[in-house]
């Protein structure tokens, strides 16, 4: 009756199966296995991130903008991010994330977000602005001068 398992050949893959002398061969139950989820976040290096889908035209619309008096920023100093690379929510997006001045431009769903309004998250502060700046018209100055008012305070 003696049927010579080797031992060492149980250890090969580190799992041992262990059957209790109650139980069936077949009611053997098998423990759960759970999913690790690693989500991404993306690596900002800047202390100003633009999230938005945005464009060329876009682009150079806030260049200008970061390159005038007295926001003065060079453009090392801002990036810019596409929302759907943003996997998580907006608080823990802002906390895991390196820069300090978030300006959402566009359509946004994310939680949190107060449409022309500073908020403060921790130590940063984002604003969100519900258009693009190239979708202005001339007939939208105020539009123009509240999102230019935001960003002097977002300083």
């Amino acid at each position: 009756m003696d049927q010579g398992v080797d031992l060492a050949a149980l250890y090969v893959d580190d799992v041992i199966y262990w059957v209790p002398a109650d139980r069936p061969t077949g009611q053997v139950a098998e423990a759960p296995v759970e999913a690790v989820d690693s989500v991404y976040i993306p690596n900002v290096t800047t202390p100003w991130l633009i999230v938005g889908q945005i464009s060329d035209l876009e682009k150079s619309r806030l260049s200008l903008i970061f390159s005038a008096p007295p926001l003065v920023l060079p453009a090392t100093s801002w990036s810019m991010l596409d929302p759907t690379e943003i996997q998580i929510s907006l608080t823990e997006f802002v906390e895991k994330t390196n820069a300090t001045r978030y300006v959402f431009l566009g359509e946004h769903s994310f939680a949190g977000l107060q449409a022309q309004e500073v908020v403060g998250l921790g130590d940063s502060k984002v604003y969100y602005f519900p258009r693009f700046i190239s979708t202005l018209t001339d007939d939208e100055k105020p539009l123009k001068m509240a999102f230019w008012n935001a960003l002097k305070s977002l300083m």
